[in-house]
């Protein structure tokens, strides 16, 4: 089976099925992840610490949490993921009288049986048919049993990890300026810190360096682009690549397969 994309199987959803070997290095992504690996163990690790994700357990990353993976045995890995993009769950949870939240999920690591046979069964589902009544129904309830049970909608507490405001202020300008030459003095300059400290800063609160967290919301952005059909070249320039060799390298690198075979499952 290799790397399958299906993208919007569902609004605001895309899902992902890996059995080869495919290491995913160190990414982000701009959606929330649910993740499972039904066939044997999946070795993840986030801020430097790792871990092993065992068959019948679920884990959750939250938008922009840098984490890498791997399979423990490549000849038996299954490895299924749900990319949900934070809107949906908040209008989960306003459907279920809970209030919006910015952080519905922080990184957890679930057993919960019951769910996880039931997001295995959906993911299969959703993979080989169509979208129709019945899987919608089914996935409502099974996202609406996972934020009822393990999501943050009982308490006004702040959760997840604090984050320095200087990153914050960082990001934004990239999200801004995706397209051009950035530099880390002009960065350091604006957040008022040394280009040492800021480069200690993100590997503290991110685990990457500047560039490297960069260079994944450029990948992101790129992605989003082609979702929408639009030219390889165009979406490389748009996304800060020099051209499409650059983008393509880097692309299939992340995700695994090139742009344009992400845009054919795309259906493009």
């Amino acid at each position: 089976m290799g790397i399958i994309y299906k993208n919007k199987p569902m609004s605001q959803v895309e899902i992902l099925c890996c059995t080869d070997a495919f290491e995913f290095k160190p990414h982000i992504h701009d959606r929330y992840v649910v993740w499972l690996n039904t066939g044997c163990g999946e070795h993840f690790s986030v801020k430097g610490e790792s871990d092993i994700l065992q068959p019948g357990s679920i884990s959750i990353f939250e938008p922009g949490r840098v984490h890498s993976n791997y399979a423990c045995s490549n000849s038996r890995r299954c490895l299924r993921s749900f990319y949900i993009h934070p809107e949906f769950f908040h209008g989960l949870a306003v459907e279920n009288g809970k209030r919006e939240r910015e952080n519905y999920f922080s990184h957890t690591t679930l057993k919960d049986p019951l769910l996880w046979k039931q997001l295995a069964q959906l993911h299969e589902q959703m993979l080989k048919i169509s979208r129709n009544l019945a899987m919608d129904t089914d996935f409502f309830n099974v996202f609406g049993l996972l934020l009822g049970r393990h999501g943050n909608v009982g308490s006004l507490e702040t959760t997840g990890d604090t984050c320095d405001k200087r990153i914050k202020q960082v990001i934004a300008y990239y999200h801004d300026n995706l397209d051009r030459d950035i530099r880390l003095k002009d960065l350091a300059s604006q957040v008022g810190c040394t280009e040492f400290h800021l480069i200690r800063l993100f590997k503290d609160h991110k685990g990457l360096s500047p560039h490297a967290f960069l260079v994944q919301l450029r990948l992101e952005h790129a992605r989003m682009l082609l979702e929408q059909g639009l030219d390889i070249s165009m979406v490389a320039l748009d996304s800060g690549f020099s051209d499409q060799s650059h983008l393509t390298r880097r692309f299939k690198s992340r995700y695994g397969i090139t742009p344009h075979k992400y845009k054919i499952a795309c259906g493009y």
